[in-house]
């Protein structure tokens, strides 16, 4: 049924410290590992900084209540990050820290992050970023297996695109986020790893050992499944999963990701129907004018071989968000960092609430493909809402 709920989604809490959220859990071994963040802001005389602070947890597998946190830096030495200029959001706000780390498993090489840094100053150059990307991707290795080869990675690599591709002349700067990663294994048992750059058009590159990235396969989306999204900016989102013939309903193989995209939708429209006679549907209507983030996820597949097009699209995930009393513009926002398949078919979706909470949707295959109706169904915004906190 569209929009069921999953067989679990549950909030979890896995530091001491409250407001940590952007959880990417993934099951390794016999440990539950993840990471997830909470951010801090920090005044300046001339701008507000949103300061990250990144965490790794681990635990016993089962419990998902059981993770202990560590704080997660994986640079050996200082790294000292550039600033925004007055190109960048107006000079106005800043970032400092790593953004969303992504937990994701190579089978037989180790567990990997991937995540988001600014550049480091370039010496002589004063304190502002001075290249167009302004954001880059990185990953780097948490635990490395007996066959990771070069990619036992001692020091967090950059990523870059690289080769033919081009970066257009506007806008005047470029911040590299959800990148999606995955690993493809050819016939003949060799293996490549891939991040999804772009969701529509389908833009795959190959990453080397170095860190450049080059564009190998790219496919424009059908119009049958892209027609629903006109006029939205889709992004990507967690690492793809991969998903065996043993495990789908026709036995035919194939990988999974997670996009989404954000709506701009009026307060009213958004109070949650149960409220209709509270007083915080009274404010809503109040303020008809103004606008609120709406964050929309929804599962696609694609070919398990190249070129990598996208074949389906699911409706809209049933995601709980979180209300906050003191800031409702986060009533809906919600992003899922964290995607993975266990060995026994179960389905791990990790996701933030509302900036401030971490939740895990735990489902399965067959739950996740019976939302691939055919329909790409977008759930009402008052309808769709589940609040996990008064």
């Amino acid at each position: 049924m569209t929009g069921a709920r999953a067989v679990d989604d549950v909030a979890v809490a896995w530091t001491n410290m409250e407001a940590a959220y952007n959880p990417s859990l993934v099951a390794y071994g016999d440990k539950y590992i993840s990471a997830l963040k909470r951010t801090t802001f920090r005044k300046a005389s001339h701008k507000v900084f949103w300061v990250n602070h990144l965490y790794v947890c681990v635990g016993p597998h089962g419990d998902l209540h059981g993770l202990r946190c560590q704080t997660y830096n994986p640079w050996l030495e200082p790294y000292l990050e550039c600033e925004f200029d007055k190109d960048v959001r107006d000079g106005r706000t800043d970032v400092t820290g790593l953004g969303d780390v992504k937990v994701w498993v190579w089978p037989g090489r180790g567990l990997f992050t991937i995540f988001g840094r600014k550049p480091e100053r370039v010496p002589g150059a004063g304190p502002y970023c001075t290249s167009k990307v302004v954001y880059d991707q990185w990953i780097a290795q948490i635990r490395p297996e007996q066959a990771a080869g070069p990619w036992r990675l001692q020091q967090p690599l950059r990523l870059h695109l690289t080769g033919a591709w081009k970066y257009p002349e506007s806008p005047k700067y470029v911040m590299e986020k959800n990148w999606m990663p995955w690993v493809y294994r050819n016939d003949n048992g060799s293996e490549t790893l891939f991040v999804t750059h772009m969701v529509n058009p389908h833009r795959i590159l190959e990453v080397s050992t170095s860190g450049a990235c080059e564009v190998r396969h790219e496919t424009n989306g059908r119009p049958d499944l892209f027609g629903r999204f006109v006029g939205h900016s889709i992004h990507g989102g967690p690492p793809v999963i991969w998903v065996d013939g043993k495990l789908s309903r026709d036995g035919l193989p194939y990988y999974m990701g997670i996009m989404h995209h954000i709506e701009l939708i009026d307060a009213a429209e958004a109070a949650p129907a149960s409220n209709s006679n509270s007083t915080s549907r009274r404010r809503a209507r109040s303020k008809k004018s103004r606008k609120l983030r709406l964050y929309r996820h929804f599962a696609y597949k694609f070919q398990p071989k190249p070129p990598f097009a996208i074949t389906d699209i699911s409706d809209e995930l049933n995601l709980t968000f979180f209300r906050q009393p003191n800031f409702p513009s986060k009533a809906h926002v919600a992003y899922v960092s964290g995607f993975f398949l266990g060995a026994n078919g179960t389905v791990y979706i990790s996701y933030g609430a509302g900036d401030r909470e971490a939740r895990v949707m735990i489902t399965s295959i067959p739950d996740m493909e019976a939302l691939f109706t055919g329909r790409i169904e977008f759930l009402p915004p008052a309808a769709k809402i589940v609040f996990s906190a008064a």
